[in-house]
């Protein structure tokens, strides 16, 4: 699985302070009115998000009032602040962009479940290290300890010190050769692999980087059956670049603040999911809208403390679900 991107720590309600100094465009040291209401280093931080232009900046220390920041953060632009201006961690896209691409780095880091196993089958691999039905169960072998019926007939007339060999029904003869036809015991074999020393029995045998042949280490019971669960994971359904009409808003009495409502259809998602609506820059700025949302069957439902009167782009909707 590659490596994951770096998220760094949320902070609850996004307390604020402000610069009580100017900032150039060029400066990487920030003197605050109240440093100790940010977050501990290293954390994105946002001047100026009560205007029309923000700049994310990254801090990479915090000494009392006086930050170390690394300017332009997430496509924003470096410009110069004034003292007074507001400064605060906010959730940014940054924190959206890390969080989408590490959902989808550990999505594809794990094994696809085998489709349609058969209950009792033995687990093979496809030619991508997912799970496949073998379509064979222990049914399907013989036990350790078993007899066969139509056994080979003895050979008649047999030299002795000659080894065996098969007629075409399957029956023993004599070969016709002895252990002097053949090698002697210790002896090379080029391009041959070598047996492995100190083998511990029932491993699956691996190979070094001469081809030759090594203990894995691994024996089957190290590997999951082709049924299993994955406790852990999370079922995530993100809906982007939505549009809300302004006939969708409806009288709602929810909230007391934000009594307009409107439902956004959502394939899939149930009343389990927890979503996040992300709006646009403009609508994320007016206020109007509610920062929380509820999800339901196929659906999650938005709040507006007036109700707009033209229609709206919702960035992107992220449910995710605990999958047990």
């Amino acid at each position: 699985m590659s490596e994951l991107v770096t998220m760094y720590p949320a902070q609850a309600n996004s307390p604020e302070t402000s610069l009580s100094g100017a900032l150039t465009a060029a400066g990487t040291t920030v003197n605050v009115v109240d440093g100790s209401v940010l977050p501990e280093a290293p954390n994105l931080l946002t001047i100026g998000a009560d205007g029309s232009t923000a700049e994310t900046v990254l801090m990479t220390a915090k000494n009392g009032n006086v930050l170390t920041v690394t300017r332009a953060q997430n496509g924003t632009t470096a410009r110069a602040w004034s003292a007074g201006d507001v400064i605060a961690r906010y959730f940014t896209a940054a924190d959206q962009t890390a969080m989408q691409e590490n959902i989808k780095k550990l999505n594809e880091g794990k094994a696809e479940k085998a489709a349609s196993p058969t209950a009792g089958n033995f687990a093979g691999l496809d030619a991508s290290g997912n799970p496949t039905d073998s379509g064979k169960k222990p049914g399907d072998f013989a036990a350790a300890s078993h007899t066969h019926t139509g056994k080979a007939d003895k050979v008649k007339n047999a030299t002795a010190g000659h080894f065996a060999g098969l007629d075409s029904s399957g029956n023993l003869t004599d070969s016709g050769k002895k252990p002097g036809d053949f090698a002697a015991a210790s002896h090379t074999h080029t391009d041959k692999a070598d047996k492995v020393k100190n083998a511990t029995a029932g491993h699956f045998a691996g190979l070094d980087s001469s081809g030759n042949l090594t203990d894995s280490g691994k024996k089957p019971g190290d590997f999951a059956n082709a049924s299993h669960a994955h406790a852990g994971y999370a079922e995530v359904k993100i809906f982007s670049g939505v549009s809300v009409a302004a006939s969708a808003w409806v009288s709602d009495s929810t909230y007391a603040a934000y009594p307009y409502a409107a439902s956004i259809a959502c394939p899939g998602v149930t009343a389990s999911h927890v979503p996040e609506v992300v709006f646009g820059a403009t609508e994320a700025a007016s206020g109007n809208f509610a920062p929380v949302a509820l999800s339901g069957s196929g659906t999650v439902k938005i709040y507006a403390a007036t109700k707009p009167t033209a229609a709206i782009t919702v960035q992107s909707i992220t449910c995710i679900k605990a999958v047990s």
